[in-house]
């Protein structure tokens, strides 16, 4: 009996740890999937948090890159004017040299004239002159001398003032394009030694997204993703646009061809109604119903946001989309800077990165307004993965898509002026507040460069 009982007890304190055990391996499980989440967590959130850093960095460089070409357009432009008025100055230097020329010629000539009349510079020696002469004649020829004499000397004189004054004046005008040139050379000067600094900051920005190349090849290859996911998304929707419109056509035929048979119907009908026919006694014809309108629903007030009041556009148009290519106004207010172009090309500092922009990116002032470029009509407004929402306008047979909006001031349906508020660029607050309207121009579905129509 004491043994069973000693058996039991064993059991007992055998079953106790082997629970203690199992709840001890369960904490244990409990707390290593815990310890898991959290990892799993921080290191999507370190994920995410390169993410953005590159993109940042990426959109830098690119801003970067921007600002170098426009350096280097202004250096090109202030090296053609600089040759502009070294010409100018070559040209005045020889006006210069010929009016002295010219001066000097005029003098020498007017001196010997004086000198060579010095013996009859008095009035008393004139009259003399006249009539020392042998005959009536040459006396008259004499007298005359001294009219055409004293005429020649005074439009020598004349020519001579004129030739001073614009001598004056080209020397002035020297000497105002040797000021342009002094300013110019120190623009230049400056523009060079900000194209040294702006270069600089692209090396070390370089330098940066090198030691990361594995996350930025993924980052690019993320963004050229959403690219072709909104590019398949504009096809499909301007495609369906266009079935839509091709539908509505056939609509509207087969409706003009249903009116057409039932005009002649109505004639066919009146034209048997005026032959008399005979009438059955007691026929009543029952009076006919017209159709009851059904009440509509009463429409809901659609609530935006409210829109800005935009300056006017800066100028009008007459005619078409087409005939004002070159001319359109720019899609944002405010300043700006283009710093994605259109097409399909390298990159302009990762060499291996090729680029395939479907229209242009422009990087605006933080609070900066889409506009429309020209009279159109809304015919899509969508969000997009990456893009934030979307509108396209349509002008015919033309469109502009706005991409990246954080505001929205339109609807589908709406009609717009050019210079309209469409809605609010976004603002990066993950990158420092910068602000990019990604923008395009279409022919239906063909692809245009924007710069091109946009001025």
């Amino acid at each position: 009996m004491y043994i069973v009982r000693f058996l039991i007890v064993i059991m007992l304190a055998a079953s106790a740890l082997v629970a203690s055990a199992q709840t001890s391996d369960m904490g244990d499980v409990r707390r290593q999937k815990t310890e898991k989440q959290e990892q799993i967590k921080r290191t999507s959130s370190q994920i995410d948090s390169n993410k953005k850093k590159i993109n940042s960095q990426l959109n830098t460089l690119r801003s970067i890159e921007a600002d170098i070409k426009a350096q280097e357009r202004l250096i090109s432009s202030l090296n053609a004017q600089l040759d502009s008025i070294n010409r100018q100055v070559n040209v005045v230097n020889d006006s210069i040299n010929s009016i002295n020329e010219r001066l000097a010629k005029l003098r020498n000539s007017y001196a010997n004239a004086v000198r060579s009349m010095h013996s009859h510079s008095s009035s008393f020696d004139r009259l003399m002159f006249v009539f020392s002469a042998s005959s009536f004649h040459e006396g008259y020829r004499r007298m005359r001398y001294l009219k055409q004499f004293k005429k020649w000397r005074e439009r020598n004189a004349a020519e001579i003032s004129d030739q001073v004054k614009l001598l004056e004046a080209e020397k002035a005008h020297l000497e105002n394009l040797k000021k342009q040139k002094s300013n110019n050379l120190t623009a230049q000067q400056r523009a060079k030694l900000e194209l040294e600094t702006q270069r600089g900051q692209q090396n070390d920005m370089l330098a940066q997204l090198r030691r990361q190349e594995k996350q930025l090849r993924a980052t690019l290859a993320e963004q050229q993703r959403q690219a072709d996911a909104l590019d398949r998304e504009l096809d499909r929707l301007i495609a369906e646009e266009q079935r839509r419109a091709a539908e509505e056509e056939r609509r509207r035929a087969a409706e003009e061809e249903r009116r057409r048979r039932e005009a002649e119907q109505r004639a066919a009908a009146e034209a048997r109604q005026q032959q008399p026919v005979a009438q059955d006694e007691g026929e009543v014809v029952p009076p006919k119903k017209e159709p009851k309108e059904e009440p509509q629903p009463p429409r809901q007030e659609e609530t935006r946001p409210v829109v800005p009041t935009l300056p006017p556009a800066e100028r009008t148009f007459k005619g078409s989309f087409a005939s004002n290519k070159g001319r359109l106004l720019f899609p944002v207010t405010g300043d700006y800077k283009v710093v994605g172009t259109f097409g399909q090309h390298r990159h302009p500092s990762l060499k291996y990165v090729k680029v395939n922009n479907n229209g242009i990116d422009i990087e605006a002032q933080p609070g900066a307004i889409a506009r429309a470029i020209f009279d159109g009509k809304v015919s899509a407004v969508f969000p997009q993965d990456g893009y934030h929402t979307v509108v396209i306008l349509r002008h015919g047979e033309y469109l502009s898509i706005y991409v990246n909006l954080s505001e929205i001031y339109v609807s589908t349906g709406d009609t717009l002026k050019a210079g309209e508020a469409i809605g609010k660029v976004f603002s990066d607050s993950d990158d420092g507040g910068r602000t990019i309207l990604h923008f395009e121009v279409r022919k239906e579905r063909d692809k245009l460069d924007p710069l091109q129509w946009v001025k």
